[in-house]
């Protein structure tokens, strides 16, 4: 099966985009999408199909002996590969950082081991190196970054970018940064103003990843405010907004990623940050968590 026949037969793409509607934004005439990656599977869901694809496709064009990637005991990107590589018959290695755990210690990891993926256990010192162990000849392989970060991955995020403009004239792309990618591809996909509400503390890492890649990226804006301390403490206030946001909406935000963005997103639209009139896209990103 190709990637063409496993997007149609399990996934939904294009995604949906849906219009939301608050007075905290129709008052300011401005008009807020929400593009529904979330909904493309349950499980490969959003960005971690769109950074995979490339990747998938090589693998299947250029056959090795299976796939290796990288990502802690709850990755999401880990778990999409484990499902994908586990229906098109790709042999595929989780290296997973904390050399403590065993398959055993959490339900995706138990998961993931059971559609096959062998799971190699490091300490953090070494994940931190992401070198592939000795028992594994790199050039067998084909490697996947953590998060699907690379030029690859990046690449993955011009067909959301095409989805979106074919149904919207938008002023504003707007997104959740994790690794970077997502947001590094649409930014470079794109010529719309693009914001990444950034989740983790690695402003610096993501400056570095677009001077490492020659990307040149002006309508690219990147805000910390909205990290809340350590990545995933889900602070009572994030907690309540995301319960809110669904009540109102009627569609589910987890904290960790989503959460943030569209946390941030009300708090600008409240400072009036985006010029009256506007047109904003934000993009659920998904996950499992």
């Amino acid at each position: 099966m190709d990637i063409s026949a496993f997007e149609k037969k399990y996934l939904q793409i294009p995604s949906p985009v849906v219009e939301l509607f608050d007075p905290l934004w129709n008052e300011q005439n401005i008009r807020l999408f929400f593009k529904r990656d979330d909904l493309i599977h349950p499980t490969v869901s959003g960005n971690k199909w769109r950074k995979l694809k490339e990747y998938i496709r090589i693998a299947q064009d250029n056959p090795k002996k299976g796939i290796i990637s990288f990502g802690g005991a709850y990755s999401n990107h880990l778990y999409a590969l484990a499902y994908v590589a586990h229906i098109l018959q790709i042999p595929c290695i989780g290296i997973v950082r904390g050399e403590e755990l065993t398959w055993e210690s959490n339900p995706y990891l138990k998961q993931m081991k059971s559609w096959g993926m062998e799971l190699h256990f490091v300490d953090r010192t070494y994940y931190r190196k992401k070198e592939i162990p000795a028992t594994y000849h790199e050039k067998d392989y084909w490697i996947i970054p953590e998060g699907g970060y690379s030029l690859t991955g990046i690449l993955g995020m011009k067909e959301l970018v095409q989805e979106i403009q074919e149904n919207i004239q938008t002023n504003y792309l707007i997104s959740a940064v994790g690794t970077g990618t997502t947001i590094l591809g649409l930014a470079k996909y794109s010529k719309y103003n693009t914001i990444g509400i950034l989740c983790l503390n690695n402003e610096n890492e993501i400056e570095y990843h677009i001077q490492e890649l020659q990307l040149d990226l002006p309508q690219l804006h990147l805000t910390k405010d909205y990290v809340f301390g350590k990545y995933a403490s889900n602070p009572k206030e994030l907690m309540e907004f995301c319960e809110a946001f669904q009540n109102q909406q009627n569609i589910p935000i987890e904290p960790t990623y989503t959460g943030k963005m569209m946390y941030g997103v009300y708090d600008l639209l409240k400072k009036k940050y985006f010029p009256e009139g506007s047109t904003l896209v934000c993009i659920h990103s998904g996950g499992i968590k």
